[in-house]
């Protein structure tokens, strides 16, 4: 089955199988291969959105249990998630699988993609705020072990410029009230299907079933990436060849693209790009403290241009965290021996990038005394400044 041609079909089958609940009064666009609608719920007289998921991906989860799921995610609530209000499903005339629906609060405002078009490429100022938002809202639902699998600027909606995260759980919900079909395996076409080519990570193209918090991680780079440059890393001509340039093509670094960026910045928004989901920073908690570190930085110095240019970055194992020498948000929220332990790591990360040494993990026993001896006297240094 086929959604209707014209939205007024659907509409009007909303309206009449909906109407004691809400007044469905216009489609909106925006909404990929979903149906969008503007709503008012009428007991409380507000403004809702009101999605309608398309024909195999209703038809591939359990109605019941697919409204268990959406109630129980909507009890999230963060300052940048678009809460889930309400869910269902409507049996469209004629018969045939039931259409799965749920609602969200509408939001007066832009969503970045528009803003986007408008603008182009935003100013630092705006990137490093609207990073750092995005970023706690994935932290918040990381921590709860909830993945989007679609962060775009589509789905990022700005109200008075705050931006706010939609759809959030709504994957989780669809995986976890998956069919079963009557040889008793689980119906796949719901991983199949989430995602918008331009911001999916590569194991998220290759095996949808396996993506993890680390496939958001990718799409926030590439949301940050456009950000700063005005388009995606790697859009290309045609869906067959941006889905095989993000398995296969290494994007160009966007400090190449953009001079102005602080390396600290372009570090951390590459690391994110990196093809190797164990090679991507493990949290979205952690681009929240850098971005807080890169943020300090830029209000002490009172420039993006005075931010170091030696900014490094640390590692443990294969997880790097972009640092900033000298930056006070860290020794702030740091006991005396984290602080130490921090500033070390700082020192000797400066040390290898002023002799040219790469980030690689791997160091010969005389430079690993080496590094020791500068790590203790930098930290001798920093507790007598203290």
């Amino acid at each position: 089955m086929s959604l209707p041609s014209r939205s007024l079909d659907l509409r009007e089958q909303l309206q009449r199988h909906l109407g004691e609940t809400y007044v469905v009064e216009r489609e909106l666009g925006g909404g990929g291969s979903s149906r969008v609608f503007l709503a008012t719920e009428i007991a409380l007289q507000r403004r809702v959105v009101l999605k309608v998921l398309p024909p195999d991906v209703s038809a591939s989860s359990d109605a019941e249990r697919f409204r268990r799921e959406i109630l129980f995610i909507a009890r999230l609530q963060h300052p940048h998630l678009v809460p889930l209000l309400n869910a269902g499903t409507v049996v469209p005339d004629g018969g045939g699988a039931g259409l799965r629906w749920f609602t969200m609060p509408y939001v007066e405002g832009l969503s970045l993609r528009e803003l986007l078009m408008q603008r182009g490429a935003l100013s630092l100022t705006e990137v490093l705020r609207l990073l750092r938002e995005l970023a706690s809202a994935l932290s918040y639902a990381q921590a709860r072990g909830i993945v989007h699998r679609d962060i775009k600027p589509e789905n990022i909606l700005l109200s008075e410029g705050v931006s706010m995260i939609a759809d959030f759980g709504v994957a989780k919900a669809l995986d976890n009230a998956v069919a079963t079909s009557p040889d008793g395996k689980r119906v796949t076409a719901v991983g199949a299907m989430l995602g918008t080519p331009a911001y999916m990570a590569p194991e998220q193209i290759e095996s949808a079933r396996v993506v993890d918090h680390r496939a958001d991680l990718y799409a926030f780079g590439c949301v940050a990436y456009e950000l700063l440059t005005g388009e995606p890393p790697l859009l290309r001509a045609s869906l067959q060849a941006t889905l095989a340039a993000q398995v296969s093509e290494t994007p160009e670094p966007v400090s190449q693209r953009r001079s102005d960026v602080p390396p600290v910045l372009a570090d951390l928004i590459m690391q994110c790009l990196d093809k190797r989901p164990a090679h991507r920073l493990d949290s979205a908690s952690r681009i929240v403290r850098a971005l807080d570190e890169l943020t300090q930085a830029v209000h002490t110095s009172g420039t993006f241009a005075a931010v170091p240019r030696g900014s490094t970055m640390s590692t443990t194992g294969t997880e790097r965290v972009p640092t900033l020498p000298g930056a006070p948000a860290a020794a702030a929220t740091m006991a005396a021996p984290a602080a130490a332990t921090a500033a070390s790591t700082s020192a000797a990360s400066a040390a290898a990038a002023s002799a040219g040494a790469s980030t690689s993990p791997r160091l010969s026993p005389v430079a690993i005394l080496g590094v020791a001896v500068i790590a203790v006297a930098v930290a001798g240094w920093w507790f007598a400044v203290r």
